[in-house]
């Protein structure tokens, strides 16, 4: 079985008093209070999980398990690591079946000692939940769902490139939908205040496959919160580009989505010069906040390497990129940069033919606006450039691949005018 560390919920508090302030929440000592262990409906408390700075209990924590799907064993409720009893940190065992599965917990505060039946809870001021640790099980596709009632924020510590995030009701669902692995670093964290009760589902999602093993998930609560005022908020989160058969797939979240006017996909050919390719803008966002985009044209499967990036364009006007992301359809190390220029005596288009493509055979495939093949020009370079013969062309864009044996690239051609 393949044990890693899944999940990393941080609960960050901050308790007043008009003379002391709380100490950090702690989980240390629990019972079964009601139910069958390890079973939905089963409620366990954590006595005393903050105290005051004299050391008096204030509130305990009633950790509910509110579903399990079928095949799902909670192994280890809880496991005090290093002797850091800040850290909740259950561990769960799939068994071989397809599909999706999880188990969900609830996490109430209550006033210390006080009874299940009596309703009022504990209300924390303010409350932040951090997650990371989503690595990829192969073919199972870890997630989590995070619910800390309405109004509650989204923030990040770091740039998030591999997990997929979206508004779930009143929360967040976080999902490492494609198996990208080597993640742990990438965390987000949701904020807010006056809350009693947080729920939080952790489980995998298997595509057509019946993958089985353990999880150990990790919570670890403290009483602090991030400054929003400088806290790190992307327009753009989880970015990727992938090809699919005879398309190129993109992905992403966009968890601030209220705050733009559009989001647009742009596409290069070389890395360096991006068109426009299509737009989302406020009429067309979809719910949630979670996209994708499928790029049909028939110069992606041609081309060999394509680049995509984003730009989102906020209330104020203001525009922000998000990284570049490449799609190889050979090896990338078959993709080399290359350069075109004028023939300044016959006013064609040539290309500065790179060293290593000298004296050799070169296929030359020029491509209009819809992917369509225009010209075609195999010809051996027998010098430092080699004419496009673009004389006949009409005024307009091109797309130009070059192929030198195992070799290719790419190329934007902008004819301005028919000559």
């Amino acid at each position: 079985m393949k044990t890693s560390y899944l999940f990393l919920l941080a609960f960050l508090t901050s308790l007043f008093t008009t003379e002391v302030s709380a100490q950090d929440i702690s989980f240390t000592n629990y019972k079964l209070e009601s139910g069958a262990a390890g079973q939905r409906g089963a409620m366990y408390r954590f006595s005393s999980v903050t105290k005051n700075a004299f050391g008096k209990a204030e509130a305990d924590c009633i950790v509910k398990i509110e579903n399990i799907t079928p095949g799902v064993v909670l192994k280890q409720l809880h496991h005090n690591t290093n002797n850091n009893s800040s850290i909740f940190q259950p561990e769960v065992e799939y068994a071989g079946i397809n599909g999706p599965s999880w188990i969900e917990f609830s996490f109430t505060f209550v006033n210390n000692n006080q009874p299940l039946d009596q309703p009022n809870g504990y209300s924390m001021p303010e409350i932040t939940t951090s997650v990371s640790g989503l690595n990829n099980y192969g073919a199972a596709h870890e997630f989590a769902e995070c619910y800390l009632g309405y109004g509650s924020k989204v923030v990040y510590d770091n740039e998030i490139t591999s997990l997929m995030i979206s508004a779930a009701n009143s929360g967040y669902r976080a999902e490492n939908r494609w198996g990208k692995q080597n993640t742990s670093s990438e965390k987000i964290s949701i904020v807010n205040k006056n809350i009693t009760t947080i729920r939080v589902k952790l489980g995998v999602n298997r595509n057509n496959n019946e993958w089985a093993g353990r999880a150990q998930y990790k919570i670890e609560l403290k009483n602090s919160t991030p400054d929003l005022a400088t806290v790190y908020m992307p327009h753009i989160v989880g970015f990727q580009a992938r090809m699919q058969t005879d398309i190129i797939e993109l992905a992403w979240s966009c968890p601030t989505q209220e705050k733009l006017q559009d989001i647009s996909i742009e596409k290069s050919v070389d890395g360096e010069v991006f068109r426009e390719v299509s737009r989302f803008n406020r009429a067309n966002m979809p719910k949630g906040g979670l996209y994708q985009f499928k790029d049909e044209s028939k110069t992606a499967t041609t081309m060999g390497a394509v680049f995509y990036r984003l730009r989102t364009r906020d209330m104020e006007g203001n525009f922000e990129y998000s990284s570049v992301k490449m799609v190889a359809m050979d090896k990338k190390d078959d993709f080399i940069p290359t350069e075109l220029s004028i023939d300044p005596q016959t006013g064609s288009t040539v290309l500065l033919t790179p060293l290593a493509w000298q004296q050799k055979q070169i296929s030359v495939e020029i491509f209009n606006e819809k992917g369509e093949l225009i010209k075609k020009i195999n010809d051996t370079s027998n010098g430092v450039q080699m004419d496009l013969n673009t004389k006949t062309l009409a005024a307009g864009v091109y797309v130009v691949r070059f192929t030198c044996g195992k070799q290719y690239s790419t190329q934007y051609l902008i004819q301005s005018e028919s000559l």
